[in-house]
């Protein structure tokens, strides 16, 4: 398949960046402002505007990973891993750095686990609440290369079969969870489960693929069935985060028909392309700007929605910086190793 520059997925992940920064900037700026206590209410009452950002994030992942595992020879495994390490680390530690030092509250030894990104697999607590996000991507990495390994990546049916496993895993896990009150993570297979969607869903938006069409709408079907009952068994039981059935069906129809709709119409702009492009440190950064704001006195005086577009602005700005300074160099040196080792 032919490799190319996605502008709208460029636009959507920007999109849903933003989306994410301005939901938790509204959440936390409301718990003293009222002017945003409303908007605030809906998003953890009625529709969780964050998740069905972060289902985008995580479709569009789908979409484009497996795809930059590419060249011929034994190496190959090689050097995807050292194109991810070098675009996701450097500002990844940045970030962890930062939030070690402004909340004050973690030891060296959560500092330095944090630093591998495989924090929680040890139980220690995420530094920035947000990372446990990247740690699925780690995992969806780990399986997409397997399957690379064993000749399986490409193959429309068995990822159309990985699809499903894991919505069927989830819904195992839901009943479990429902039946004995624990709080099995039902975002592990749910998110996996998407993504191995969306890495067949790619063919038929990109070449208008037969069999990509007819494996694409078997798992809309299943999806479509599948996640309310899920969700009924999975979230019917408020484990102390304003968890309901209704809310979580709505947030995950909503995620996967605003990623089909950008994918049917390709919208893109050079501005949300380029807010893509810097969307990893927005992503990153926005919990420190926040932090920034709530601790700093200056703001204070601010009603909450201009605190709201303090965030947005600091954080772009910022964001900038780190993508030209840190991001592109690293990801530049990654892909110079990687071509050093691949034979395209």
């Amino acid at each position: 398949m032919k490799q190319e520059r996605l502008g709208y997925l460029d636009s959507a992940r920007g999109l849903a960046a933003i989306g994410v920064l301005l939901v938790h900037a509204i959440n936390s700026f409301s718990e003293l402002d009222l002017d945003l206590l409303v908007a605030s209410n809906f998003t953890k009452e009625y529709l969780d505007l964050g998740k069905i950002f972060l289902i985008i994030f995580f479709l569009t992942s789908g979409f484009v990973i497996p795809y930059s595992i590419k060249g011929r020879g034994p190496n190959v495994l090689k050097s995807f891993a050292i194109s991810r390490i070098f675009r996701l680390y450097p500002v990844y530690w940045l970030s962890a750095i930062l939030g070690f030092m402004l909340y004050g509250s973690f030891t060296v030894k959560q500092l330095l686990f944090n630093l591998t990104m495989f924090q929680q697999f040890f139980g220690i607590e995420n530094i920035i609440g947000l990372y446990w996000t990247l740690q699925l991507e780690l995992i969806f990495y780990f399986l997409i290369a397997l399957m690379f390994a064993i000749n399986k990546l490409y193959d429309k049916k068995f990822l159309f079969l990985t699809s499903v496993l894991f919505l069927l895993i989830a819904l195992v896990m839901a009943v479990v969870r429902n039946v004995m009150l624990i709080k099995l993570p039902l975002a592990i297979p749910l998110t996996l489960s998407i993504m191995y969607f969306s890495s067949y869903y790619r063919y038929l938006v990109i070449e208008r693929d037969v069999l990509a069409k007819k494996y694409s709408n078997r798992y809309l079907i299943i999806y479509v069935v599948l996640i309310p009952i899920i969700s009924y068994y999975g979230y019917n039981y408020d484990f102390g985060y304003g968890e309901s059935w209704e809310k979580y069906t709505l947030t995950y129809f909503l995620g996967m028909a605003l990623f089909l709709f950008v994918c049917g119409i390709k919208y893109s702009s050079k501005l949300m392309e380029y807010t893509g492009k810097i969307s990893y440190s927005v992503y990153v950064f926005h919990p420190l700007v926040i932090l920034i704001i709530q601790e700093t006195s200056f703001f204070n005086s601010f009603q909450g929605l201009i605190k709201v577009l303090f965030t947005l602005v600091l954080t772009i700005l910022f964001s900038h910086f780190s993508y030209t300074l840190i991001e592109k160099p690293f990801i530049n040196v990654g892909r110079n190793l990687r071509n050093r080792m691949v034979i395209d």
